[in-house]
């Protein structure tokens, strides 16, 4: 529940318990661990300008570096459609082609043809009814 404006942001306890202490006189005298002498060291190259290595680590990345993970992302993308279409397509064969045999057809015979009449015949009357 938010405070009213005339309550205190902070009450007692929270400021007791806030307290900050000061290192002593023997943690102040010892020379600093090869842990806090390198990240001291990391701070200070930061601080310069130049990153580990003449590389930019923790900021904006490159552009070169930005081309080649979209470029990764794709040929992953590429790589997952392609595996899915081969296990999705019908089954090989264990010979890469069938042997070629002879071709045996079962036609029909064929229909017979109507003749055409004898033009040479006389033409026959047609009766009249």
């Amino acid at each position: 529940m938010a405070a009213d404006f005339d309550e205190p942001v902070f009450d007692e306890d929270f400021v007791r318990s806030a307290v900050f202490t000061e290192p002593s006189a023997r943690e102040r005298a010892r020379p600093p661990s090869r842990r806090e002498r390198r990240r001291a060291h990391r701070a200070a190259r930061r601080a310069r300008g130049r990153g580990p290595l003449l590389r930019r680590r923790g900021g904006d990345p490159s552009h070169r570096s930005a081309v080649l993970q979209v470029i990764g992302g794709v040929l992953v993308l590429f790589a997952i459609s392609f595996a899915l279409w081969w296990w999705n397509s019908a089954p090989r064969d264990e010979e890469p082609a069938r042997p070629v045999g002879p071709t045996i057809t079962n036609s029909p015979t064929p229909a017979p043809t109507p003749t055409a009449p004898d033009r040479s015949a006389p033409p026959t009357e047609i009766p009249e009814v």
